[in-house]
């Protein structure tokens, strides 16, 4: 039988192609749509991302992660979750529709109204997909998933690209949108092999809410505390300012999000099975965080360096704007995931109870930056929200490291090596590759290549030993598997 680590092994290199792949998809078309559409199309678009979201979420209740955490789920308890999630859907389509005369006279966008109710479609299509996600999950089957989301891509961004030359604006990424939501929802009937039987369990129902109620507090709290400067920037500041905030939150989610969804699908399975082990849980939990700090590290590095040259060549001159407001999401973006992982594996723990008490936090010291930033503009914004985030995660890491018996601060260690690492990379492209090089093209290309060598070979000369767990990682990859090991 396949070890958990190597079964982990093999869902985290399919779950980072996916990304990775999907990235590369998502990041090309994203680049062409924004050098064909205008900052006031995205701006409209981001006038209803916290509808959409809020929507999304009220009709998933909690109950994929409380499915995904279940020890032994049943067929009534997969029906029950997905004749819920199908009639929440339903319900919640049926208000954004009969609401979008409102939401657009509250915006002063008479557009809103047909772009919220076509828009609002993805929230029906998405509910009748989750309990088929989820069992792709727990069976660990992220290479089917990886397959069905770079179908979804393409498909979704060809769309996308074809109507923002043929002049639609804003409708473009409309339907972009919706052409994404569809591929995935026939990609998951088709390989998950799972049907729904005409079964509505309420002592399933009752169990499964009893867990995924606090998950899904915690994800309410963060819709409405991360989507609220969607509509207070839509509302207060121009539609080209919101396009900035946009198109430079889209690139967070891109980069951002994206790994952290990545990681946390395929680590919260994979510990919720081995919840009752202890020892091991702490071993590869200390293991995870370090790779993953690694990894984050260098990504945002390189995003934070060489964002100004990446607009300036490949979105033109008119988005510049966003600049400033990229670099501050790619400071958050290095802890955001660690802070994931850590509200997910105490989740997996059985406690999330725990996790929401730091969200919690996270939330409330949000809103006291928005109350304390908003007249000072957007950035100000972003700022409070980072460092808010950056407080969560500090609370979460201890909190986790009290639940696994170890030192409080320990969870500094892994981060010492990847900051020294960090500061040598941002010293030599301050006092060498931008003094020297003056051609954008060039210094870009010496951004994305020459930095990320310099971080590798370091981490290799001086055996950083996060570099070393993840080239012992990607190296299982190639191996069959292998026999249960001690820690493994």
């Amino acid at each position: 039988m396949t070890s958990l680590k190597a079964q982990t092994t093999k869902g985290l290199f399919w779950s980072f192609l996916d990304s990775f792949g999907v990235y590369l998809i998502k990041f090309c078309f994203s680049i062409f749509i924004a050098r064909t559409l205008s900052p006031g199309d995205y701006g409209v678009m981001g006038m209803i991302i916290i509808f959409i979201s809020l929507g999304q979420l009220l009709s998933e209740g909690g109950f994929a992660m409380a499915l995904v955490q279940k020890k032994e789920a049943a067929e009534a308890d997969y029906s029950t979750v997905f004749w819920f999630n199908s009639i929440a859907g339903i319900i919640i389509y049926t208000i954004l529709f009969f609401s979008a005369g409102a939401i657009a006279d509250f915006f002063r966008t008479p557009q809103l109204t047909g772009v919220t109710r076509v828009a609002a479609l993805v929230i029906v299509i998405n509910a009748l997909v989750t309990v088929q996600s989820v069992q792709l999950a727990r069976r660990m089957e992220f290479k089917k998933q990886a397959v069905i989301n770079l179908v979804s891509a393409l498909f979704s961004g060809t769309t996308g690209i074809i109507l923002a030359l043929r002049g639609f604006g804003v409708w473009a990424l409309v339907f972009q949108t919706v052409a994404g939501s569809i591929v995935n929802l026939a990609g998951l009937w088709l390989t998950s092999g799972w049907r729904p039987v005409a079964v509505f369990d309420r002592s399933s129902f009752r169990s499964l809410a009893s867990y995924g109620y606090k998950i899904f507090l915690q994800g309410f709290g963060d819709v409405v505390f991360t989507k609220i400067y969607f509509p207070l920037i839509g509302r207060f500041f121009s539609v080209d300012q919101l396009g900035f905030y946009s198109n430079s939150n889209r690139f967070y989610d891109l980069f951002v999000r994206q790994v952290s969804s990545s990681v946390n699908r395929v680590v919260f399975p994979a510990f919720s099975s081995i919840q009752e082990e202890k020892e091991r849980f702490a071993s590869n939990y200390t293991k995870s965080f370090g790779m993953l700090a690694f990894v984050m590290s260098l990504l945002m590095l390189v995003l934070i360096i060489s964002s100004g040259q990446f607009v300036e060549i490949f979105l033109g001159t008119k988005w510049m704007p966003t600049v400033p407001l990229m670099i501050v999401f790619f400071i958050e973006g290095f802890y955001f995931p660690l802070l994931m992982l850590n509200q997910n594996l105490l989740s997996a723990l059985g406690l999330s109870g725990k996790a929401l008490q730091t969200d919690i936090v996270k939330k409330s010291l949000t809103l006291i930056s928005i109350i304390l930033t908003f007249r000072y503009g957007i950035k100000a914004l972003i700022i409070g929200q980072v460092i808010s985030t950056f407080v969560a995660f500090v609370l979460s890491s201890i909190a986790i490291m009290k639940q696994l018996g170890l030192p409080a601060g320990s969870f500094l260690r892994p981060l010492y090596p990847v900051f020294l690492l960090a500061a040598a990379c941002f010293l030599a492209d301050d006092l060498l590759i931008d003094r020297f090089i003056t051609s954008k093209p060039l210094l870009l290309t010496v951004k994305i290549t020459l930095i990320p060598a310099i971080y590798l070979v370091t981490s290799h000369i001086l055996k950083v030993p996060s570099f070393t767990e993840l080239r012992t990682m990607f190296a299982r990859i190639y191996t069959k598997g292998s026999a249960p090991q001690e820690n493994g």
